[in-house]
């Protein structure tokens, strides 16, 4: 059993939250597998160069064999020449790998749970009356009061959650933060930030990853 600590907008402590995480050894080969077919997914394979018979040229000799005391040559899209063709250029060509969903979700739940046995997850109770004039400074504080000033930091928003829009402006400002729905979170974006902050009413569908009942 494992507490969760729930912060008002203060950045004082209001109540805990438990989840039922033993210690466990994370799968760090379907973890690494994730991460690689992530980034390749973000490849865009676009880069090409044309070869010599892709330039634009004619195809006809510039001058005779011999005669001329130039040297030999058969085309003005040769390669050895300016303009000519690009010898063994970039293509393009998919990067994408396919990754099983048993593997996404294993590193999704496993990265998490690491994340809340290392103590990297808090909740936050997020009122409309804490962000009626939505500021920047309202969050900043919180984040200097709980010692998360100048980490790497993502949010879990709830989606459901009407004032939304403002609580979004008391965070964009921010160095080193950002975003997303809870429904959006990947494994990826877990690792490549050093603590997670959610709003509680997301704390179900954290705990749903964590015993497995929630796919990716």
């Amino acid at each position: 059993m494992k507490e969760i600590p729930v912060y008002n907008l203060a950045g004082e402590k209001v109540r805990s939250e438990n989840i039922q995480i033993e210690d466990f050894n994370p799968n760090m080969d379907v973890i690494h597998r994730y991460v690689v077919a992530f980034l390749a997914n973000q490849r865009q394979g676009n880069a090409s160069t044309k070869t010599r018979s892709e330039v634009s040229g004619s195809g006809r000799k510039p001058w005779r064999q011999k005669g001329t005391g130039r040297a030999r040559v058969g085309s003005i899209r040769t390669p050895v020449w300016r303009h000519g063709g690009i010898v063994f250029g970039p293509k393009n060509r998919d990067y994408s790998q396919r990754l099983p969903e048993k593997m996404k979700n294993i590193a999704l739940k496993d990265v998490l749970k690491t994340r809340i046995l290392e103590d990297k997850l808090i909740l936050i109770n997020v009122s409309t009356d804490d962000i009626k004039q939505p500021k920047t400074k309202i969050f900043y504080n919180f984040l200097h009061k709980t010692g998360f000033l100048g980490n790497k930091i993502l949010v879990v928003l709830n989606k459901n959650f009407q004032d939304r829009i403002s609580f979004i402006r008391c965070i964009r400002n921010i160095e080193n933060l950002s975003y997303c729905y809870v429904d959006q979170i990947n494994t990826y974006v877990l690792l490549n930030n050093d603590c997670i902050i959610a709003q509680s009413e997301v704390f179900s569908s954290l705990s749903d990853i964590c015993s497995g009942e929630r796919n990716v």
